[in-house]
């Protein structure tokens, strides 16, 4: 079972990395993806770079950190206090100096969580930045959101103030978990495996779109900080078999799910991570630890995943919301297999979506739509390759994650 992760992790991180090689994705201010080929210049250079920083980071880990007897124990010592204190520096500074605007999805989310914080029924008649939404048809159509806010507001509350801007902060503050989770995942590998902690650093440290996106207030980067914290959490329970890690690990991706629903796929790796260190000598072990390592699986699930719903479902009631008012899947599903949108194919399209919301019927089309796709694309491998590589390159080869395009101001 392991083996066949191992070849599905393999398999994924080389298209990625290949695409990354082949193309380029470009992100305009309304979304729109340009996907342009990379040069044979361009590819030579990013490998030649990737061997500089490999080499780079191999001598300064064997001289300073993987020998015993160290001739440079002061720079060994100030290194990577150096190098974090730039790094802290740069991270507090740049939300300081360049303050983007807070519009759309993030807009109406921050908008939605001052309606918490105040308590303001009135507000959900509020308009949205989509015309002919308002923020109570908004929470109606996307009920992930609803915990998004709700967090936001938890945040708001403790340092009593409904400035939303502040929310800047909790992105300063989980950047610097991801570090330090980071840090600790690969403590934790070192113990099996020969690593280089060295070269994590350069990697983490220089990778400047994360600090950059201390801007962007939409739960992305306290999401992952705490799914990483959950992972370190996990990797100590099965090490430890200590209750407490696995409680804390299950906290942490509690919130996390509450801030994006993205946060699933952490939940699903961790079950699989979980499954196969249950099953590892499991004939071997008492009944009792099994049942218990079982129970434990399945609570890791509910705490992850319930309180969200509950979340919702308070919500919506106290607002008086419709619980029903919200995108179908389906619709999503067809979404990701349609190349009609002007973003890039299987980004969101509103010619989608907002038939399903307004016409409940239309499902069963939608699921036909589905199977006539599945069987065009079997039909046409050609086309299926193309739509897939333009699908992943659109997603996955915009190599400022966005941003650039995040972090524009008036002036800037």
């Amino acid at each position: 079972m392991k083996k066949i992760i191992y070849i599905f992790g393999i398999l994924f991180l080389s298209i990625i990395i290949i695409l990354n090689f082949s193309f380029t994705a470009n992100l305009d201010a309304n979304e729109a993806v340009t996907i342009n080929a990379n040069s044979i210049l361009y590819v030579i250079g990013v490998i030649a770079l990737g061997i500089f920083i490999f080499f780079i980071a191999k001598f300064i880990n064997d001289h300073l950190y993987n020998t015993e007897n160290c001739k440079h124990p002061k720079i060994k010592k100030c290194l990577p206090i150096i190098a974090v204190a730039i790094y802290a520096i740069f991270l507090m500074l740049w939300p300081i100096f360049v303050r983007p605007g807070i519009y759309g999805d993030c807009g109406t989310t921050c908008d939605v969580t001052q309606i918490m914080y105040n308590n303001d029924y009135e507000a959900l008649n509020n308009p949205t930045y989509s015309p002919g939404i308002s923020l109570g048809d908004y929470m109606q159509r996307y009920h992930h959101q609803i915990t998004l806010s709700f967090i936001y507001n938890i945040f708001l509350k403790i340092i009593h103030s409904s400035e939303v801007s502040l929310l800047r902060i909790l992105n300063v503050f989980s950047t610097i978990l991801i570090v330090f989770s980071l840090y600790k995942i690969n403590i934790q590998l070192s113990k099996k495996y020969k690593t280089n902690k060295v070269l994590m650093f350069i990697l983490l440290l220089t990778f400047i779109t994360l600090p950059m996106f201390s801007t962007f207030i939409y739960g992305d980067i306290p999401s992952l900080a705490l799914c990483l914290l959950a992972v370190y959490f996990t990797m100590k329970y099965t090490e430890t078999k200590k209750i407490r890690y696995i409680i804390f690990a299950s906290l942490s991706t509690m919130i996390a799910y509450m801030m994006r629903m993205n946060s699933l796929i952490f939940v699903i790796a961790t079950v699989i991570y979980l499954l196969l260190n249950l099953f590892k000598d499991f004939t071997k072990k008492p009944w009792k630890e099994n049942l218990l390592n079982v129970g434990l699986i399945i609570a890791y699930i509910v705490i992850s995943i319930f309180p969200s719903t509950l979340v919702q479902n308070y919500y919506l009631n106290k607002y008086n919301l419709d619980k029903n008012s919200s995108y179908p899947i389906i619709s999503y599903i067809l979404m990701g297999m349609e190349d009609d949108s002007y973003r890039a194919n299987g980004w969101y399209d509103s010619n989608i979506s907002e038939p399903a919301l307004q016409n409940p019927d239309i499902k069963d089309e939608y699921v036909q739509r589905v199977k006539d796709r599945l069987l065009y694309f079997s039909q046409n491998i050609d086309y299926t390759f193309y739509f897939y590589t333009s699908k992943l390159a659109s997603m996955w080869t915009e190599n400022t994650y966005s941003a650039i395009r995040n972090n524009a101001t008036a002036d800037r």
